[in-house]
């Protein structure tokens, strides 16, 4: 096994034992659900080939769903994250600086760039998952909230991941 897949294989087992494990257990409140398991999907090497991005997505979607037992909501928002991910990477910043093997971090884009960068896919995320978990317009307002008040604590634990590993290469 390569060095390079071995890393990202303790990374995937991490994270998704965390979130799985410690953060779908959490008891903060019935409006947050921290959900920080898309930054899977947002450290991937920017040019990766689309169709394994999709299958990516899809799989590891799939995996929380198996565990969640959410019925493919996880699944759903995992894959359009996914399918919304290159377009959003091109628009962002000079990425194509040397190698197509860089990954976006707080190192390669910046601060600013990779706060939005993550706040934005994550919003898409959670507006999808949370949209499908109640699969209803009735109460909007509290479906808003929780998406606010999740993708709040979830891009603030993203950005913290991001400094505690990345801060050390900047």
């Amino acid at each position: 096994m390569s060095k390079p897949v071995g890393k990202y294989g303790v990374i995937i087992f991490g994270v998704l034992f965390l979130q799985l494990m410690v953060l779908s257990r959490l008891n903060i409140s019935q409006s947050i659900m921290p959900l920080i398991y898309p930054v899977l999907l947002l450290i991937l090497v920017r040019n990766i080939n689309g169709s394994l991005l999709l299958l990516f997505g899809f799989g590891l979607g799939f995996i929380v769903d198996v565990f969640s037992n959410t019925g493919g909501a996880h699944a759903v928002a995992c894959t359009i994250v996914a399918f919304v991910r290159p377009f959003f990477l091109s628009s962002i910043g000079p990425m194509d600086m040397g190698s197509d093997q860089i990954k976006p971090s707080i190192v390669s884009l910046g601060i600013k760039n990779f706060a939005a960068y993550s706040l934005f896919l994550l919003a898409i995320h959670h507006i999808v998952y949370f949209l499908l978990e109640v699969f209803s317009f009735s109460n909007f307002p509290y479906t808003l909230l929780r998406i606010i008040a999740s993708l709040s604590i979830s891009w603030m634990l993203v950005m913290s991941l991001q400094f505690l590993f990345n801060g050390k290469e900047r």
